[in-house]
């Protein structure tokens, strides 16, 4: 019996299995799904650049990049609302297979982060739609970690 598992087959079912064990919100649409994290401590803070990261991968483990994918990150404050476009469109970039950005909050408060993707020719993901709501704290507040 083989004891050793492949990184990518194990995230991949991580991301394709949702699990509320998991420190991170995993989310999917069809056969991709992605895992976000914010820095520092999944806790963003408002006025300070965020730097974020989404890892995002189709069922099989094969991670979606910029090489793949035509993606769009689009920032609303709130809910993601018809007619109303978001507050930014923050650049993406690939690093080490992950797609990131530098998110800036303007104010307190909620916000919805929605990573749409469309692949490249040759690729074998489905186009997806994925939403996370995060809140956005000045630093110090009350929802700030302390250490």
């Amino acid at each position: 019996m083989r004891k050793t598992l492949k990184t990518g087959g194990l995230l991949a079912a991580l991301l394709l299995t949702s699990t509320p064990a998991l420190a991170h919100e995993i989310v999917r649409d069809g056969n991709v799904g992605a895992l976000l994290h914010i820095e520092p401590d999944d806790a963003p803070l408002v006025g300070l650049p965020n730097k974020t990261w989404f890892e995002t991968n189709q069922r099989g483990g094969k991670a979606i990049t910029l090489i793949n994918c035509a993606c769009v990150l689009s920032v609303y404050q709130g809910a993601v609302k018809p007619g109303v476009n978001p507050i930014s469109t923050p650049g993406l970039k690939t690093e080490k297979n992950k797609l990131a950005a530098d998110l800036m909050f303007p104010q307190e408060g909620a916000y919805t982060l929605v990573l749409t993707g469309k692949p490249r020719p040759g690729a074998t993901f489905n186009a997806f739609r994925l939403e996370w709501v995060v809140r956005a704290e000045k630093p110090g507040g009350y929802g700030a970690h302390q250490h």
